[in-house]
């Protein structure tokens, strides 16, 4: 981001103690017409940290990143996929694809986290996942989860653990145990999973285009908040570090909690009857 956005524009060559409030609205507008608006203010907010460690470290007295001015942002809402969407789209696929529909919608994984499952993180008596690793795009290594909170232990529902048996009937694992691979034996890729395994099954089902294997995650949010979870057991079933992105991203599809405070209000007064109505009541 630094070396395409900022490194080449006239503000790359300012030097910190320069750089004025107007020159920082000047290159954010001319940004914003080559990208979208949520990319636009991630750049901005690189800048911000940038000029906010420097006022940190004393190389300069204020930031120049005040008051800027950024396009209209109004991020486009989840729509979650409903369980006879995701079951379509685990029929759409090749057999040997089946179990990883399932077990993406059914653990919310990352791809990364998906590809990278291996047969020891799999307890079948206790009926947990173990997410250790994820696969990396480029060297295909395992490596270790997106964040420190990724690093966590899942619960294993029935449905996943069904599908699971029987892929590592018809399958064998691979040699570091991976239990996903091609007919070769290999760990798939990112790109090889997107475009020739989940594309042409949104094709087939009819789903949107826009449908992508992240949408299966989703999937997995929704059903838990549904069921009443809390936003900080999501968050942790998630791997994200607090409850604040599982708010702001599934906040909408959060289930009507009005019967629910009613009752919690309405109990905790019938716990503790009125004594003054108790006194009145004696006396006559």
């Amino acid at each position: 981001m630094v070396e395409n956005h900022i490194a080449t524009t006239p503000l790359g060559n300012r030097p910190l103690t320069a750089v004025r409030p107007s020159e920082v609205q000047a290159w954010a507008s001319d940004r914003a017409s080559t990208l979208a608006p949520s990319t636009l203010r991630n750049l901005v907010g690189l800048l911000s940290s940038v000029f906010a460690s420097a006022v940190v470290d004393r190389k300069i007295g204020t930031s120049p990143v005040v008051r800027i001015k950024l396009p209209d942002y109004r991020p486009e809402r989840v729509v979650p996929l409903t369980v006879g969407q995701v079951r379509a789209l685990a029929d759409a696929v090749p057999a040997r694809n089946r179990a990883m529909i399932i077990t993406h919608a059914g653990l919310g994984l990352r791809l990364g986290e998906l590809i990278a499952l291996r047969l020891e993180d799999i307890d079948f008596l206790r009926r947990t996942v173990r997410i250790h690793f994820q696969r990396e795009r480029e060297s295909m290594q395992l490596v270790p989860p997106k964040t420190p909170r990724s690093r966590r232990t899942i619960p294993l529902p029935q449905v996943v653990a069904d599908a699971l048996a029987a892929h590592l009937a018809e399958y064998q694992p691979a040699t570091d145990g991976c239990i996903f691979t091609n007919a070769s034996g290999e760990p798939y890729r990112h790109h090889y999973i997107n475009n020739y395994v989940f594309r042409p099954a949104v094709t087939a089902t009819g789903l949107p285009e826009s449908t992508t294997t992240h949408d299966l995650r989703h999937a997995y949010a929704s059903w838990l908040l549904e069921a009443g979870e809390s936003v900080v057991t999501v968050a942790e079933r998630l791997g994200h570090n607090d409850a604040t992105m599982v708010i702001k991203t599934y906040g909408h599809i959060m289930p009507n909690s009005e019967d629910r405070t009613r009752r919690a209000i309405d109990a905790a007064w019938a716990s503790q009857p009125d004594l003054n109505a108790a006194k009145a009541c004696e006396s006559d």
